[in-house]
């Protein structure tokens, strides 16, 4: 072997050693959970099994980063896989993916394909919806949508927030604290729906960056994360109240499929849509007087007609047989082109699916029951 090619094989071997080592470091690190009772999935989708749920302030190794979702080993245990990203706040030492965040501030804004009103539209995202955003050019943004779809849209319309975990208030009021402390100094008084962002969690209490700037705690109790992009749609709208739909839906994945249940233990498709509404929701359905009926094919007629593009969490999809066009079947959508259904085929069980799958030719309507 010549010195030359000797080398040539030295430096390959160095650079790839170097660069195996830059792109581990730049995803690897520690981080805690900061979500309730939180899934751990086989793989970096809803699609992914569960493999276990693990409690708040749980610390975590984190190992990658693909599609939003970390993958990790738990400390304390031999526990490994899959928690979105918006349910791990990475220690401050820990790289993190470059991007930025931000939030609609139009009714309606459009998603181009490029860089120009002359692109064609590809989708819409709706006031308070939250957005990675992953490029700029002029003024406009390439982000990535709650689909995991990129697409660019004007920056006039969206508000840059900081790229952390994001909670909003579920009770009437919610007190910042100087400490983890009642009796506390008072920094601020936040209302319901108002958002803040996550920077540590401790003993039932989270650390919060408020959008007025102020640092301080609040209980933990009174606000909920907003996962997957979907904050509440105004402040005092009660739709808000769906953000935690995926988390509550999700308890109940592999609960067995029994024609004509309506839970808890067991549940056919409508009998699981029927009981997450009622049970979860029912204050929201008396407020906005909506008598949901039982069946997929009444429960259709119910709420509001949306399209396809413009799917929320929290929408009920409905499907047919595939052969007729009367609806047979009912699911709650929860983001990323996916719903969580009771499933009479060979899983015979809650599961959670793609549109995009043997469904996409069954898909009928959607409805925005709860507005």
């Amino acid at each position: 072997m010549t010195s030359y090619r000797k080398v040539k094989i030295i430096v390959f071997t160095v650079v790839a050693v170097l660069l195996t080592s830059i792109a581990g470091h730049a995803i690897s690190g520690v981080g805690t959970v900061i979500g309730d009772n939180t899934t751990v999935r086989s793989e970096g989708s809803l699609n992914g099994s569960v493999v276990q749920t693990i409690p708040i302030g749980a610390h975590v190794i984190i190992n990658d980063l693909k599609n939003d979702f970390y993958q990790i080993d738990v400390k304390s245990n031999d526990v490994n896989g899959w928690i979105h990203k918006d349910l791990i706040l990475p220690d401050k030492n820990t790289q993190k993916e470059k991007v930025q965040k931000g939030t609609v501030t139009a009714t309606i804004l459009n998603i181009r394909s490029g860089p120009s009103t002359e692109n064609g539209l590809q989708g819409q995202l709706k006031q308070g919806q939250q957005i990675q955003i992953i490029g700029e050019k002029e003024v406009w943004l390439q982000i990535n949508d709650e689909r995991g779809v990129k697409g660019w849209v004007h920056s006039d319309y969206i508000n840059i927030i900081p790229n952390l975990p994001t909670a909003y208030v579920v009770s009437e009021t919610a007190n910042v604290y100087t400490q983890m402390d009642k009796n506390g100094g008072l920094l601020e008084v936040l209302k319901t729906n108002e958002t803040m962002y996550i920077k540590n969690y401790q003993n039932g209490w989270y650390l919060v960056k408020t959008d007025s700037g102020i640092e301080g705690w609040v209980i933990r109790k009174e606000v909920k994360l907003i996962v997957n992009g979907n904050g509440p749609v105004s402040r005092g709208a009660s739709r808000g109240a769906l953000n935690d739909i995926v988390g509550i839906t999700e308890k109940y994945l592999g609960s067995p499929y029994r024609y004509a249940a309506t839970g808890p233990n067991r549940f056919d498709c409508s009998g699981f849509v029927y009981y997450i509404l009622h049970e979860y929701y029912g204050e929201q359905l008396r407020q906005q007087s909506i008598n949901l009926p039982r069946s997929s094919r009444y429960m259709a007629n119910v709420g509001t007609t949306i399209s396809r593009d413009q799917l929320q969490v929290g929408d009920l999809v409905f499907f047919n047989n595939g052969s007729t066009s009367r609806i047979n079947h009912v699911g709650i959508y929860i983001g990323g082109n996916n719903f969580i259904h009771a499933s009479s085929g060979s899983n015979m069980s809650v599961i959670v699916s793609s549109l995009n799958s043997n469904y996409d030719r069954r898909y009928s309507t959607a409805k925005r029951v709860i507005q």
